[in-house]
């Protein structure tokens, strides 16, 4: 029977006691240590952090032209406002009469589809359901496309994937609609790699928010560094739709209350700044002894926060688009910061319930461009000390008394927003 030395019993005890203390200081490092052992394949892939984009496949049976709209998934959980964007602008082209396809490329459809047709009902406005649009699993079966069909990617892995199916069809660029600098989404990485040169892929670009365009430009990556690409370009400012987002009709006393749009799965959120500022502007004794914290976006995952002075921030019930609304239009502030070029719907959806939103600015997001939407959009410095001052000017606001009728200067309907939008997708549908 072989009994390892005292040697090997100390080195083996004192790397047990390395990965409990690991469990603590970082769970992710010690499940990856597991996994090198438990699942070989699965670490490496983590250690190598190369995403497998799995290639559209298609069966070409004829000549009819289908807008085929790709989304990573289709899901209950991912309809948040960058891809009900993406749906939108697919529900108003099919209830035109254009053949369009909803296809979940990465992520198999649920069984029971119905709350999908429900959903693009609630976002387009029309209860009817659309005779030529169809819901597609690309993990289930090939795509039955036609060789004059047009893709429109959503983000940048169905952007690799609307190049690979290109060879099959009479296309030469597909038509890609970007709602955010990509890249961003990662730190220097091979995925920041790969998602900065699907900017250089063959796409019609169609840009939502002029603040994201001039940054897309300003970075002269892929396609944006070519002189005139900026003029074949559609940019569109979004629509925050006014009979869902609207202020309260009458204030009805209550509580002052404080929301913050948290995502702890999402950086570029920057919630740890968001708590940190909030820390200190409690701590400065800014706010009064009635107001209340809520977190919002999270989905169930944010424990409660203390913030110091007896005050926590708790996490709000998940809710449908018309609860979300209320809670805006029954709440005094929205702490939103975003590192990224786009605003984020929250703070427009907040601005336009007749609340105060505080954000911060960052690159062609100045906090002038900001004003100019609302005056009750506050921008500031992506700092714990810029959020902090933030949150005073906002609290200080709200004493004086918000003019919840001061308007946003957007489009109030989605329609209107994205007619330039479906022009440019008309012409496209065009057979080349």
């Amino acid at each position: 029977m072989f009994f390892p030395s005292p040697a090997t019993l100390h080195q083996l005890l004192r790397k047990s006691l390395a990965q409990l203390k690991l469990v603590r200081r970082n769970p992710e490092e010690f499940v990856r240590n597991i996994q090198q052992f438990s699942d070989p394949p699965a670490f490496l892939a983590k250690l190598l952090d190369i995403p497998e984009i799995t290639p559209l496949r298609v069966n070409v049976i004829g000549t009819k032209v289908t807008l085929n709209v790709l989304l990573p998934a289709i899901t209950r959980q991912g309809m948040t406002g960058g891809p009900n964007t993406v749906l939108l602008i697919g529900a108003l082209l099919a209830h035109k009469g254009f053949p369009v396809r909803f296809v979940s490329c990465d992520v198999p459809l649920e069984p029971d589809t119905e709350w999908f047709w429900s959903h693009l009902a609630q976002l387009s406005g029309i209860s009817d359901r659309p005779a030529e649009a169809t819901l597609n699993d690309a993990c289930a079966a090939p795509l039955l496309i036609g060789t004059n069909d047009l893709f429109l990617a959503s983000f940048w892995t169905t952007a690799y994937q609307a190049a690979g199916v290109l060879p099959a069809t009479r296309r030469s660029r597909f038509v890609y609609l970007i709602q955010d600098f990509e890249p961003g989404f990662y730190a220097w990485s091979s995925r920041y790699a790969l998602a900065l040169a699907s900017l250089a892929l063959p796409f019609d670009a169609i840009i939502n928010e002029a603040t994201l365009a001039d940054y897309l430009f300003e970075s002269r990556s892929g396609q944006f560094a070519e002189n005139g690409f900026r003029s074949s370009c559609t940019v569109f400012e979004p629509a925050i739709d006014r009979e869902i987002f609207r202020p309260a009709h009458c204030q009805i006393p209550r509580a002052r209350r404080l929301l913050v749009y948290a995502r702890p799965t999402n950086p570029r959120n920057l919630l740890g700044l968001a708590v940190s500022a909030l820390k200190t502007t409690i701590a400065s004794s800014v706010f009064a002894e009635n107001w209340e914290f809520l977190a919002v976006g999270a989905r169930g995952s944010l424990p409660n926060i203390p913030l110091g002075s007896g005050r926590v921030l708790r996490e709000a019930p998940w809710q449908n688009l018309s609860g979300y609304a209320e809670l805006l239009r029954a709440s005094d502030i929205l702490l939103s910061p975003m590192l990224s070029p786009h605003t984020s719907y929250p703070v427009l959806e907040m601005a336009a319930s007749g609340g105060i939103a505080v954000t911060n600015s960052f690159a062609t997001k100045t906090s002038e461009r900001l004003k100019a939407l609302s005056t009750n959009i506050i921008a500031v410095d992506p700092t714990v000390q810029g959020l902090s001052m933030g949150l005073t000017a906002a609290v200080e606001r709200v004493a004086m008394g918000v003019d919840h009728t001061e308007p946003l200067h957007l489009p109030y309907l989605w329609p209107d927003a994205l007619n330039e939008v479906q022009k440019t997708i008309c012409n496209l549908l065009a057979i080349p």
